[in-house]
């Protein structure tokens, strides 16, 4: 009997270590079968792609090692205000908002740390490290207080770093997050309410996901505007997507290890920041519907809560020109 259960053991062993090198050898194909589709991808799509890229200021800088891609526009001396994109997303998030932002201002939008442009060799996505990477970033371009506008992913580094460093912001406008904290974060209830929380706590899948991103962005962006997906906003996005190690950064984000909670959502509900803080949310989001907001006013008293109207998560494609009056009227109000 003991023999039986031996070789039992070595035979499921042996079809475990089988099945394991089938995952790896498919993966590491199929992952040099995609990077070769989307060098293609680029290629092909090159000249529209930087027929965009003429449209707006484009810049490349190095701070501490890492390589940081934006785009500046407005008046180089004016105040500054910073925007912060989600996932999955890049400066281009803000390309229809930031023609619509008061010019007198300073308006900067990045390439988030492991994405387009920006540096995808470091490894440490602690959030309070890429928020203090950003602040780096925005002490090389000799900018000392600002205004911060953030999205999605971009609002969990911006809140964190607004967190950390109150005393260089001017004022904030995070859109598209959680405000309220919840006593399920991080439980089974939580991820069942947003799932690639969890999902993506394993790296495989997050990079095996996002190394499609054609794919990765049909499934993410149609069901979450409230206009069609535009071809040529697709392809933009795609194609910095798709550059060589975004998908092998970006899902550091989620990693557990890297969390801090209170500082992305807790914090910024208290606000006990000597600056205003407006909470701008889509009212047909999925991922946040108007129900979790629903106390915003009792728990969150000190945070402004403003609609954007016939919008979903992506309220920045869908609906630009409220989102940039939205902003108007924020840094208008606080600039004395």
């Amino acid at each position: 009997m003991k023999n039986i259960l031996k070789w039992l053991v070595i035979i499921l062993g042996g079809i475990a270590l089988l099945l394991a090198a089938f995952v790896w050898v498919y993966a590491l194909i199929r992952a040099n079968n995609l990077a070769a589709q989307y060098e293609q991808f680029r290629a092909q799509h090159q000249a529209e792609h930087d027929a965009i890229d003429t449209q707006f200021n484009q810049h490349d800088t190095v701070v501490n090692g890492l390589k940081w891609h934006y785009v500046e526009q407005g008046n180089p001396n004016g105040k500054v205000i910073l925007f912060m994109h989600g996932l999955p997303e890049g400066w281009y998030s803000w390309s229809k908002v930031l023609p619509l932002v008061d010019q007198n201002y300073r308006l900067i939008a990045i390439d988030m740390k492991g994405y387009g442009r920006s540096d995808t060799q470091d490894g440490n996505y602690n959030w309070h490290t890429v928020a203090q990477q950003t602040l780096d970033l925005m002490d090389s371009l000799g900018v000392k207080k600002f205004y911060v506008v953030s999205h999605d992913w971009g609002t969990i580094i911006g809140s964190v770093m607004v967190s950390d460093h109150p005393d260089r912001i001017l004022g904030y406008a995070r859109m598209e997050a959680d405000l309220l904290p919840k006593e399920n974060s991080g439980t089974i209830a939580g991820y069942i309410q947003k799932p690639q929380w969890l999902l993506f706590q394993s790296r495989f899948i997050g990079v095996s996901m996002m190394q499609d991103p054609g794919q990765f962005l049909d499934l993410i962006y149609p069901s979450r505007m409230t206009i069609p997906f535009k071809q040529v906003d697709h392809d933009y996005l795609v194609y910095e997507f798709s550059r060589p190690g975004v998908s092998e950064k970006v899902p550091n984000y989620f990693l557990k290890k890297n969390w801090d909670i209170d500082a992305a959502i807790g914090k910024i509900c208290k606000n006990d920041f000597p600056f205003p803080v407006l909470q701008l949310q889509a009212d047909s989001d999925p991922a946040q519907p108007k129900s979790i907001f629903a106390d915003a006013a009792t728990q969150c008293p000190h945070v402004q809560l403003e609609w954007v109207t016939n919008a979903s998560h992506f309220d920045n494609f869908d609906q630009p020109q409220q989102v940039a009056e939205a902003i108007n009227r924020f840094v208008h109000a606080t600039d004395h």
